[in-house]
C-alpha cells in the first residue's frame, strides 16, 4: 500500500511501534527498510524529502492486522 501525501511522519512512526509484527517500506528500486528498526526509521525520515521515493514506495506489513493500525496513513 502507498502512503498518503502530507502525513505527519512522527505520528506514523509512533503508530508503527503499535504494530505486532514487522512493517517494511519498499522502493521501486528494490530497497527495503524494516520500519520496526530505529536505524531504518532514521533512513526513512531522511528520504521523505525526496518526493519520488515517497509517492512510489510501498508499505508492507507481515501481519495483515497491522494495516488497520496504519490505516490513517495508507
Amino acid at each position: 500500500m502507498h502512503l498518503k501525501e502530507n502525513i505527519e511522519i512522527k505520528n506514523f512512526i509512533l503508530q508503527i511501534k503499535k504494530c505486532t509484527d514487522d512493517v517494511f517500506f519498499e522502493t521501486t528500486e528494490g530497497d527495503v527498510l524494516n520500519l520496526s528498526s530505529s536505524l531504518s526509521q532514521y533512513v526513512f525520515c531522511s528520504i521523505t524529502i525526496e518526493p519520488e521515493y515517497w509517492v512510489t514506495g510501498t508499505i508492507r506489513c507481515t501481519n495483515d492486522k497491522d494495516y488497520d493500525i496504519l490505516a490513517d496513513y495508507l
